[in-house]
């Protein structure tokens, strides 16, 4: 299938274990400090992205916050950044706020309110021909439309390009599973059954014949005409009876909202059609909730597609992957950065590449080099985690290594001998440091999940496409927050419940 895009002495607990110890991976599972060094950040005036935006490549090489910003399905939840690319006008002058027109359209009103926090909300299982995908670009995006007017999120989330909505379910049931362990969730909640929010199209017409063409893979449908309406009611959502009840009375008195989008008003107002863009995978097109976003950040800064993008190369296995994109972080070199994406997932990064390189402009290398990296993989849903056994860093002639051994850390850095951190030796520090600023209740949990955290390793999550393998930031976030989330216990809740009342 086709895809578009082309041993030493042991930590001192007075000391500051996030100044000196290897931090845990934020998410790409690569030590921010106590790591190798990070990359100096590039200048906003026509420069790289620091929020947002893609990628800020830090020494685990991964995007932050970056390809896009992702909720709880995987979805984006205000396109690339509120301040594309880290765009700012030419002599400083800081650039105006600006609203994105998208925001308004039948497409973004969903994943806003899928994406944006609202995860369990459903309503009954797709059909499972939804993702069959469609002959044109055309009755791809009309099939998303309907799919709002059948008020059926996930046959809505499922209509989308198969990574797309891959990555939508892949995390609605591995979470749903954890908030039914943690007993947030009734034991017979279902995520394909869910339910809390409505839909209803009405009078949706498309521009047919000013479709634009990109690609042979991307065709951008002008959306003119229409209303949706969408009405949400979070107290239909299967939560246990402790959390409602510790949610009180007002949970269930005003958490229901409706919202008419008017998208013939809008179009008249911004005097552009509303683009849906479809892309073709296979021999079959499909709506894309990501290059839909993209779309709609270039009008937004009167940019248009490269004509050419970036070209995905994979690696031969999970673990080089990870090891090439550590290195082409090192480097400088945003190309490779890129072309290491998954190109069914990231392939709107890919096709956005060129636009991207400009607007990072000539990035140096770090001048570190790696010396060795040595993992551990392991399966996870969609593809293999690779976490850090061992890292090994130089820099401006200094050489730091770091070692996971069971549950603790060693780090070897230069001037400060050997240092090591257990996962049993979390909650002490907390202690030490939070002193009684900080409810014992929340130290221990904290220190808990941290510890189990440390256990179990952080690392990124590499997937498979046409058999090369490629680093996925979607799924690397997703494993971090479940690796989070599984270390929390029901009574840990509880917990927090109580200290919520007080």
């Amino acid at each position: 299938m086709s895809y578009p895009g082309g041993g030493g002495g042991q930590w001192q607990p007075q000391n500051n274990p996030y100044g000196q110890q290897p931090q845990q991976p934020q998410q790409g599972g690569y030590p921010q400090q106590g790591g190798y060094p990070q990359q100096p950040q590039q200048p906003q005036q026509g420069g790289y992205p620091q929020q947002g935006g893609y990628p800020q490549t830090g020494p685990q090489g991964f995007p932050q916050q970056g390809y896009p910003q992702t909720g709880p399905q995987g979805f984006p939840q205000q396109g690339f950044d509120q301040q594309p690319y880290g765009y700012a006008p030419m002599g400083g002058e800081p650039p105006k706020k600006k609203r994105t027109g998208l925001v308004v359209t039948a497409v973004v009103a969903v994943l806003l309110l899928i994406g944006g926090g609202v995860t369990f909300f459903a309503l009954k299982k797709a059909d499972p021909g939804t993702n069959a995908g469609q002959d044109t670009p055309a009755v791809a995006a009309k099939n998303l439309i309907e799919q709002l007017g059948s008020g059926d999120v996930v046959g809505i989330m499922a209509s989308l390009a198969p990574a797309e909505a891959a990555l939508s379910k892949d995390y609605m049931d591995s979470m749903t599973k954890e908030m039914k362990r943690l007993e947030i969730l009734k034991p017979d909640a279902d995520p394909n059954k869910l339910t809390g929010v409505e839909f209803k199209s009405e009078n949706i017409k498309f521009d047919e014949a000013a479709a634009e063409k990109i690609n042979d893979h991307l065709t951008i449908n002008k959306l003119v005409e229409g209303k949706i309406t969408i009405t949400s009611d979070a107290s239909k959502i299967p939560l246990t009876d402790k959390l409602v009840d510790a949610l009180g009375t007002e949970f269930s008195t005003t958490t229901s909202k409706s919202e008419t989008v008017d998208i013939t008003a809008e179009v008249k107002k911004r005097g552009t059609p509303i683009g849906i863009a479809s892309i073709k995978v296979g021999d079959k097109w499909y709506p894309s909730a990501f290059y839909t976003i993209a779309n709609a950040v270039l009008e937004e800064e009167k940019q248009k597609w490269p004509a050419k993008g970036i070209a995905a190369q994979g690696a031969g296995s999970a673990e080089d992957a990870a090891k090439q994109m550590v290195n082409a972080a090192l480097d400088g070199d945003l190309t490779k950065v890129i072309a290491l994406l998954p190109p069914d997932e990231a392939g709107v990064l890919q096709d956005l590449g060129p636009l991207l390189l400009d607007e990072a402009g000539p990035m140096k290398p770090t001048g570190a080099k790696l010396n060795a990296l040595e993992t551990d993989v392991k399966d996870v849903t969609g593809g293999k985690q690779v976490t850090i056994k061992k890292l090994s860093i130089t820099a401006e002639g200094e050489t730091m290594t770091i070692t996971r051994e069971g549950d603790c850390y060693a780090a070897e850095v230069p001037g400060q001998g050997n240092q090591k951190l257990c996962a049993s030796e979390i909650t002490q520090l907390l202690k030490q440091q939070g002193g009684k600023q900080i409810p014992a209740e929340a130290i221990d949990i904290i220190g808990r999940v941290a510890g189990s955290v440390m256990k179990s390793g952080v690392g990124v999550v590499s997937t498979e496409v046409d058999g090369k393998w490629y680093v996925s930031p979607v799924r690397s976030y997703y494993e971090l927050a479940l690796t989070l989330f599984r270390g929390f216990e029901p009574k840990d809740v509880d917990a927090l419940i109580e200290l919520l009342k007080k």
